[in-house]
């Protein structure tokens, strides 16, 4: 389970920020991912995590990747 605290949400968000989507852009990507995540039983592949914004332009795409790499970060900081 990651942090909760608000400093961690947002860096973890905050390369999706950085590439121009607004929090009612990123709000239904995240519910997809955590979706995805729970209906998979924790075995998402990268290119299912990744198929979530393969509309999304370039640069979104890799903020997406970078988003996740954090997630992850947060993630085993806190176990």
């Amino acid at each position: 389970m990651w942090s909760s605290a608000p400093e961690a949400q947002h860096w973890v968000l905050e390369p999706l920020l950085d590439a121009g989507l607004a929090m009612d852009q990123i709000r239904p990507l995240v519910f997809q991912l955590a979706f995805d995540d729970l209906v998979s039983d924790g075995n998402a592949t990268v290119a299912g995590l990744h198929a979530i914004v393969r509309d999304q332009p370039a640069g979104v795409q890799a903020a997406w990747a970078e988003m996740i790499g954090r997630m992850l970060a947060v993630s085993g900081a806190s176990d």
